[in-house]
C-alpha cells in the first residue's frame, strides 16, 4: 500500500480531517492534537503494517512509524491541504529558525503566489523598454501610457498583493490584510511622501506618524499583516462571541492599522533599504565580487526555493536607483542551468531521460528553471556543479562591466530585449560565455550512467563488506548512570519493543556518548534524538520521554549528520534540569531500530553503569 493510502486511512480512523486540530512529528512518531479523542480507532490504526505502535502523552495521540515518519508528514501534510511552509493552526509547532532564516522563508514564501502577476506585467513593461530603446515608440504617446497602465499597476500598487499572499502565510483575515494595504497607500500618506514638505503626522497632537511612501514597497506589508494575525487572534479571543461580527474588526483594524503606520512599516522602510545597501555596498566594494557572490548562490537559492527572497532587493533598486544589477545576473543563472541540463540530454541513455532533459531545457529558456533543477541536475550531481561554476563566472563578467535593468522583468529568453541599450553587448557576451561553460564543463564531467551505477554497485559491495567486519558485537552505554530494563521505560512505544529492543539509563549528568564507532544518519531537529548506523548495527538515541515538546531547549549538539564519531565521543549535551522542569522522565533509550536483523540482543549490564561501558550485546542472525 501505498503511503498515498496510509495517510488517508490514518485520518479516516482519527476520526477525519476535520477532527485535527494540529499535527507534527518528531524522528519516529506522527503526534496529533485532536479535538474528540473519542473518534480514534486505536485498534485499527494498530493493525496498520506501517504502524509500529500508538501512545497518548500529554493531550496528545501518537503513532509510531519510525525513522521514515518524515515521508508520511509531508503526504499528511498534502492531504490536509495545508502548505507545508505553514502550520495547521497558527504555526503547527513550527520548529525554531533564526529570524534571518525566518525572514527569508517568509519572504519566499509570500512572493511565489504573486510571481505571476509582477512576471507578466514585467515582461510588458521590459519589451515597451526594448521597443523605446529601439526607437519604435517613444514614452510620450498616449499608446505608451496605455500600455504602461497596464505594466506598471502591479508594481505600484503591490503592497495590495503581498497583503493577500501574506495573510495566506500567517493564516489570517485576506480582507483585513487588504485593508492593512488600504491604510499605508490611502492618497493622503503617499501625496504626503511625494511632495516632502512633512515628515510625520502627529496623532492627537502629540504621537508622530512617520510619512513614507509606501508605493512598490515590500516589507513594511509583509510586517504589517504578520502583526494584524497576532493581534486578530488576541482581540478574537477576549471578545464575546455575541459581539464578535462588528466589534472584532473594528479594534484589530484600529490596533493593527496603527501598529503598521507607527512601528512596522517604518521598521520595514528601513529593512528595505538596509537589505538593499547591503547589496548594494557588495557592488561598491567590487562589481566583480559582487557577481560571483550572488552568482554562485543564485542556482542552489532556486534548489532549496529561497530565490524569492531577492525579489525584495531588486524592486527596492528599481524604486531607489532606478535600475537594479541583480536581476541581469538571475537571468545568467538561468542560461547556465539551461546549458547544463542540455549537456544532460546528450548524455543520457534512455529515452525517457532525454524527453525530461529536452523539456527542462524548453522550460528554462522560458524562464522556468525548477525542471531542469529537480528533474535533473540533481540526478547528475556534476552538472548542477558545472552550472554553479558558469553561473559564477558569467555574473561575475556582467558585474564587471555594469550590466542593469531598468525594469522588472522575468528572467527568460523575452527578456532580450529590456537589456537593449549601453550595457546590451556585455549582457549578450556574458550570455553565450556562460551557456558555453555550463554545457561545455558538464558534458565534460558527467559519465555515462552504467558507468555510474557500476562503480556506485562495486563501492556499495565493498560497503557492505566493511560493514560486517565493523559491525560491534557490544554497544557501550550512551550515558551514565542507572540501568533500565526495557519494560521499565515508562513509555510504551520502547517498553514493548514497537521500536526495536532497547535499554534505557537514568543519566546522572548530560553528557550523551556514541555507543559504537559508526556515522551520524539522523539527528532530530529538536537535537532530542540522533540515529547512528554502526556497521550492520542501526542505532537509536533517544534523550527523555516526548522530549520532543521542548522544541530543543536544553539541548545542544556536539555533532553533524554525516559526521564519523568513535565510541565513547560526545554527540549532545544535555540539560537535565531543564528537562525535569518541564516534566518529562530524561531516561535516555538506546533502541536497535532493525532488531529483525539480529539473532540475539540482550543487555550485558544491570545497576549502575559508567557512560562507555558494555550495555548491550548483538549477535548477527
Amino acid at each position: 500500500m501505498e503511503i498515498k493510502e496510509r495517510i488517508k486511512q490514518i485520518l479516516q480512523y482519527v476520526g477525519g480531517k476535520e477532527n485535527v486540530k494540529n499535527a507534527w512529528h518528531c524522528i519516529t512518531r506522527l503526534r496529533f492534537e485532536l479535538k474528540d479523542k473519542e473518534k480514534i480507532d486505536v485498534e485499527a490504526i494498530k493493525k496498520m503494517d506501517c504502524v509500529l505502535g500508538t501512545a497518548f502523552a500529554k493531550e496528545q495521540f501518537q503513532i509510531v512509524i519510525g525513522v521514515g515518519v518524515e515521508k508520511y508528514y509531508e503526504e499528511l501534510v498534502e492531504q490536509l491541504g495545508i502548505d507545508a511552509n505553514a502550520p495547521v493552526e497558527a504555526a503547527l509547532d513550527e520548529k525554531k529558525k533564526d529570524f534571518v532564516t525566518w525572514f527569508m522563508d517568509v519572504v519566499s514564501g509570500i512572493f511565489g503566489p504573486v510571481v505571476p502577476a509582477i512576471a507578466g506585467a514585467g515582461m510588458i513593461k521590459g519589451l515597451m523598454g526594448g521597443l523605446v530603446a529601439l526607437g519604435v515608440i517613444t514614452n510620450t504617446t498616449d499608446t505608451y501610457k496605455v500600455i504602461d497602465m497596464l505594466a506598471s499597476g502591479v508594481f505600484n500598487f503591490l503592497p495590495f498583493f503581498l497583503a493577500v499572499s501574506a495573510a495566506k502565510k500567517f493564516r489570517t483575515s485576506e480582507y483585513l490584510a487588504v485593508a492593512i494595504a488600504a491604510i499605508i497607500m490611502y492618497p493622503t500618506m503617499i501625496e504626503a511622501a511625494q511632495a516632502g514638505e512633512i515628515s510625520a503626522f502627529m496623532l492627537f497632537g502629540m504621537i508622530p506618524v512617520p510619512v513614507f511612501n509606501y508605493s512598490s514597497s515590500v516589507i513594511p506589508i509583509i510586517f504589517g499583516v504578520w502583526g494584524l494575525s497576532y493581534i486578530h487572534k488576541w482581540v478574537d479571543k477576549i471578545i464575546p462571541s455575541a459581539a464578535k461580527t462588528v466589534v472584532v474588526p473594528t479594534i484589530t483594524l484600529f490596533i493593527a492599522g496603527l501598529f503598521t503606520l507607527l512601528v512596522v512599516g517604518p521598521v520595514g522602510i528601513y529593512c528595505g533599504k538596509g537589505l538593499a545597501w547591503i547589496i548594494g555596498s557588495l557592488f561598491s566594494v567590487s562589481p566583480t565580487l559582487a557577481g560571483i557572490v550572488m552568482g554562485a548562490i543564485r542556482p542552489i537559492s532556486i534548489l532549496v526555493g529561497m530565490h524569492h527572497a531577492m525579489t525584495p532587493v531588486a524592486l527596492e533598486n528599481f524604486s531607489t536607483l532606478g535600475y537594479d544589477q541583480l536581476m541581469p545576473m538571475m537571468f545568467i543563472a538561468n542560461l547556465a542551468i539551461v546549458g547544463a541540463a542540455a549537456a544532460c540530454y546528450f548524455k543520457a541513455d534512455t529515452q525517457r531521460e532525454k524527453q525530461i532533459a529536452g523539456s527542462s531545457v524548453i522550460s528554462g529558456i522560458l524562464g522556468i528553471t525548477e525542471p531542469a533543477l529537480f528533474g535533473v541536475l540533481t540526478k547528475y550531481k556534476k552538472a548542477f556543479i558545472a552550472a554553479t561554476v558558469a553561473s559564477t563566472v558569467g555574473s561575475a563578467f556582467i558585474g564587471t562591466f555594469g550590466v542593469r535593468l531598468f525594469g522588472y522583468i522575468t528572467s527568460s529568453i523575452f527578456s532580450i530585449p529590456a537589456y537593449i541599450g549601453p550595457w546590451f553587448g556585455y549582457a549578450a557576451i556574458g550570455w553565450v560565455m556562460t551557456l558555453a561553460i555550463s554545457f561545455g564543463l558538464a558534458y565534460v564531467l558527467i559519465r555515462k550512467p552504467e558507468d555510474e551505477k557500476e562503480e556506485k554497485s562495486q563501492v556499495r559491495k565493498e560497503a557492505d563488506v566493511q560493514d560486517e567486519q565493523k559491525s560491534p558485537s557490544e554497544l557501550s552505554a550512551p550515558a551514565a548512570g542507572k540501568v533500565i530494563p526495557m519494560q521499565e521505560i515508562q513509555d510504551p512505544v520502547f517498553s514493548e519493543g514497537a521500536l526495536g529492543e532497547c535499554i534505557g539509563v537514568d543519566p546522572v549528568d548530560g553528557k550523551i556518548v556514541a555507543p559504537a564507532d559508526g556515522k551520524i544518519m539522523h539527528l532530530a531537529d529538536t537535537l532530542h534524538a540522533v540515529g547512528i548506523q554502526a556497521g550492520s548495527v542501526e542505532i537509536l538515541i533517544h534523550v527523555g520521554i516526548n522530549t520532543v515538546d521542548m522544541n530543543g531547549e536544553g539541548f545542544q549538539s556536539k555533532v553533524k549528520e554525516g559526521q564519523s564519531v568513535q565510541r565513547g565521543q560526545e554527540l549532545l549535551h544535555v540539560d537535565l534540569q531543564k528537562i525535569k522542569e518541564a516534566g518529562h522522565p530524561a531516561t535516555v533509550i538506546m533502541i536497535v531500530t532493525n532488531t529483525e536483523d539480529f539473532q540475539i540482543i540482550e543487555p550485558a549490564a544491570h545497576g549502575n553503569i559508567k557512560a562507555g561501558e558494555p550495555l548491550m550485546k548483538v549477535k548477527m542472525g
